[in-house]
């Protein structure tokens, strides 16, 4: 495992993130159960939270904004990096889970950009300091951030002593106006279409897009509407070459200018808008 030295590390206090507008909430939420997760037990016995959660506690993120930690072999499942457009970097993951969920994010309208192993934190918490580093940090289009943990399935949601850390996590979150939630592998697409999809238009993520490619799809806007097909739009992309224009259309849609659904089966039918 690699991690950074401490003067590449950004240490800051979580009171200086907490929104006041938000009371501490003494009793702690387990949030292992929902969404409604059947197969996960709920925890009958999560401690209250004082003040000193927050107080106390400090977050860390690398200076340069990439990952706290990486592996560079000697694990027993995958890892790798894979290169976000979004981002503007090489993204650190750790088994498939991480990967797959960073590959949505990229082609995901709402998220401006997605980071693995992103934060830190160290608070306090019955009667122990606790320490636990995000799998995705998520920052919306709208401003909000998201901190994500990823698992496979609900077994890896046992560990009781676990749960008490990931709930102290959700309270800071939520004193600061942000969300936390766990993810589970089989969540990340809603079927095997969206899959798919996500990785075909991911691929295509740093396809070249030209100043003629923009003029062309804005002069359609202009003069037909925002609304279009998929075939349609590409044969307006790239006239010559209609394969062409959907590689187009897919960087685009990463980029934020035109937007889809993902998660059905695409046709040359399929409704398309331009942004």
């Amino acid at each position: 495992m690699s991690e950074l030295k401490s003067e590449d590390i950004v240490a800051t206090p979580v009171a200086t993130h907490v929104d006041p507008r938000f009371a501490i909430a003494r009793q702690l939420l387990d949030p292992a159960v929902t969404p409604d997760r059947t197969r996960v037990r709920p925890l009958t016995n999560l401690p209250e939270a004082g003040d000193e959660l927050v107080t106390m506690a400090h977050m860390y993120v690398a200076a340069h904004g990439g990952s706290l930690r990486t592996f560079t072999g000697n694990l027993a499942h995958e890892n790798g990096w894979w290169p976000s457009y979004k981002r503007r970097r090489l993204q650190y993951w750790e088994g498939m889970t991480q990967r797959a969920y960073l590959m949505r994010c990229e082609v995901d309208p709402d998220v401006e950009w997605a980071q693995s192993e992103r934060r830190r934190f160290e608070f306090p918490l019955n009667g122990r300091l606790r320490r636990y580093t995000c799998d995705v940090e998520v920052q919306k289009t709208d401003g909000s951030i998201e901190i994500v943990e990823l698992k496979r399935d609900e077994r890896d949601l046992q560990d009781e002593d676990y749960r008490h850390t990931l709930a102290g996590v959700a309270e800071i979150c939520r004193r600061c106006g942000w969300t936390f939630k766990i993810a589970l592998a089989p969540e990340i697409f809603v079927s095997r279409h969206h899959r798919d999809n996500v990785e075909l238009f991911q691929s295509r993520r740093f396809a070249r897009v030209s100043p003629d490619h923009i003029r062309r799809l804005d002069s359609f806007a202009l003069k037909r509407g925002l609304a279009s097909s998929y075939g349609e739009l590409a044969e307006v992309i790239e006239p010559s070459f209609a394969p062409a224009g959907m590689a187009v259309l897919q960087a685009l849609l990463v980029r934020g200018r035109i937007s889809m659904d993902l998660t059905q089966p695409i046709f040359h039918e399929t409704p398309v808008r331009i942004v």
